[in-house]
């Protein structure tokens, strides 16, 4: 075909039939026509490899049928609808989970979950690591830092305390809470 007769709008609807790009020059489109039909020409001159019918009956194998009813039988025992669960009370709701995820659910404490994820995934969390001194050695809370101070500087709270009073007071006077 020739494809200089033609004009850019019916070259570009030709490469659009044939998925090719449709932008650029005049020459730019004819150049990607003609070598499309150079690479569709080469594939239709290769000769083709014809293949005996008794050869591929001999190459082909039979297949297997496969028993379909075990497998509806595992659907029926996996399929629970929403509402049955719903319907089910709290034990059976977490022995239907233990046996979906292989999980157990017990209530642990928190350090003793972030342990199991630690041995779970291997890694090191700093909280973690603190977590865990913080059970081996105590916790020290605030209440437990006065009481030491206390002990070591003597009780200076009591006039602290008076005038907190004090001001409370005077808070619930302002706003009413009296």
């Amino acid at each position: 075909m020739n494809y200089n007769l033609l004009k850019i709008d019916d070259l570009k609807e030709l490469l659009r039939e044939r998925g090719l790009s449709v932008t650029g020059r005049k020459q730019q489109l004819i150049d990607a026509l003609l070598e499309y039909d150079a690479k569709l020409e080469a594939l239709n001159n290769d000769p083709i490899d014809i293949i005996e019918e008794s050869s591929m009956e001999k190459e082909c194998s039979v297949v297997p049928s496969i028993d379909n009813s075990h497998i509806e039988s595992n659907k029926s025992e996996a399929k629970v609808s929403m509402y049955s669960i719903q319907s089910l009370s709290e034990q059976e709701r977490i022995e239907l989970r233990k046996q979906k995820f292989g999980t157990t659910l017990t209530m642990e404490s928190e350090p003793e979950r972030r342990l199991a994820r630690l041995k779970r995934f291997g890694t090191n969390i700093e909280d973690d690591k603190k977590l865990l001194r913080a059970a081996r050695f105590g916790i020290r809370t605030e209440l437990d830092k006065i009481e030491h101070r206390k002990k070591r500087f003597g009780s200076t709270s009591n006039i602290t305390d008076i005038d907190h009073k004090k001001k409370i007071e005077a808070r619930k006077l302002r706003f009413g809470l009296r």
